[in-house]
C-alpha cells in the first residue's frame, strides 16, 4: 500500500474533525479529477452550465467515480477500508442480491398503484423482449458500480469519518445531508426538487447500514432503485397522465420530486424494519 500518511494533508484529514475530513476528501477528489474532467467534457462536446445528456453525464461519472476506491483506502488506511470491502466477499452477495430485490419490489408496488389510479399508462413496445436483452445487462453493470461507489463513500467513508464525533442520528442525518446536496453537482434544476426526496433515501440507506453492520445491503437497495428507473426510463415503456399533478405521480427525471416516489422510500424502510424484527 502507498504510505498516504505521510502526506502531511493526508495525515491532517485522518486526525481532523468529521466534518473537515469529508470537506478535505471532497477537494482532494475534485482536485484530483479536474485535470481528467476538462479533456474529457471537451472530447464529449459538453461544457459546464449546458444540458447534460444521460450518456455524458455517465462518461463523467464513471471517471470521477473510478477514483473514489483509491482515495477511500489512502485516507482510511488499509485496515478500515479492508472492513468496508468486506461486502466483496461470496458470503455477502445474498445481501446485495436482497438489496436488490427491496430496490425493485418498491418501485414495481408505486407503479402498479399508479397505474390502478390511473396515473400513468403503459406504452405498447413491439420490441420489447430484444431490447431488454440488449439494454438489461449494461444497466445491471451501471447499477453495481454506480450503487457500490456511493455506498462506498457515503455509507462507508463519510460515515466512518462523522461516527467518530457524532452519535447515531447526528451521523445518519448529516451524511444523509451531505448525500443529498452533492447529487446538486450534475443537475441543479431537476435535483433542488429532490433533495427532501434524496435525504430521506439517504436516511434508508444509513437504516440498512445499521441493521446489516455493513454496506452490502445498502449497495443493493440503492442499485435496485437505480436499474429500475434507468430501465424504465431508457425504454420508455410508461408515460404519466397528464390530468394529475405531477407533485402526486412524479415526472420522468425527477423520480423523487412526489408523493410516490417518497413512498417507494418509505416503503422501503418499512421492509428494512419489518426484515430487521427477524435479524
Amino acid at each position: 500500500m502507498i504510505n498516504f500518511e505521510s502526506n502531511s494533508i493526508i495525515s491532517f484529514l485522518i486526525n481532523s474533525n468529521g466534518i473537515i475530513k469529508i470537506t478535505l476528501f471532497l477537494i482532494i477528489w475534485g482536485v484530483i479529477w479536474l485535470p481528467i474532467a476538462f479533456p474529457l467534457s471537451r472530447l464529449i462536446k459538453w461544457h459546464p452550465g449546458a444540458p447534460i445528456s444521460n450518456s455524458q453525464k455517465l462518461t463523467l461519472i464513471t471517471s470521477l467515480y473510478l477514483i473514489a476506491p483509491f482515495l477511500a483506502w489512502g485516507v482510511m488506511g488499509q485496515k478500515s477500508f479492508n472492513q468496508i470491502l468486506l461486502i466483496f466477499k461470496v458470503s455477502f452477495v445474498n445481501s446485495i442480491l436482497l438489496g436488490y430485490v427491496i430496490g425493485i419490489i418498491t418501485i414495481v408496488i408505486i407503479d402498479s398503484l399508479e397505474w390502478g389510479l390511473g396515473w400513468l399508462q403503459w406504452k405498447s413496445f413491439p420490441h420489447l423482449v430484444k431490447s431488454v436483452l440488449t439494454t438489461l445487462p449494461l444497466l445491471i453493470l451501471v447499477s453495481i458500480f454506480v450503487a457500490s461507489t456511493e455506498e462506498l463513500i457515503f455509507r462507508g467513508v463519510f460515515v466512518k469519518f462523522l461516527a467518530q464525533d457524532f452519535n447515531l442520528w447526528l451521523t445518519a442525518i448529516i451524511s444523509s445531508v451531505i448525500f443529498a446536496l452533492l447529487h446538486l453537482l450534475w443537475e441543479r434544476k431537476d435535483t433542488i426538487v429532490q433533495l427532501p426526496g434524496l435525504f430521506l433515501m439517504g436516511l434508508v440507506l444509513f437504516y440498512s447500514l445499521f441493521i446489516q453492520g455493513n454496506i452490502a445491503l445498502a449497495i443493493g437497495i440503492h442499485g435496485g432503485w437505480i436499474l429500475s428507473i434507468s430501465f424504465l426510463d431508457t425504454l420508455d415503456v410508461y408515460q404519466y397522465n397528464q390530468d394529475i399533478n405531477p407533485l402526486l405521480c412524479g415526472t420522468k427525471g425527477k423520480p423523487l420530486a412526489s408523493v410516490a416516489g417518497l413512498m417507494v422510500v418509505v416503503i422501503a424502510g418499512v421492509i428494512l424494519y419489518t426484515y430487521s424484527l427477524y435479524q
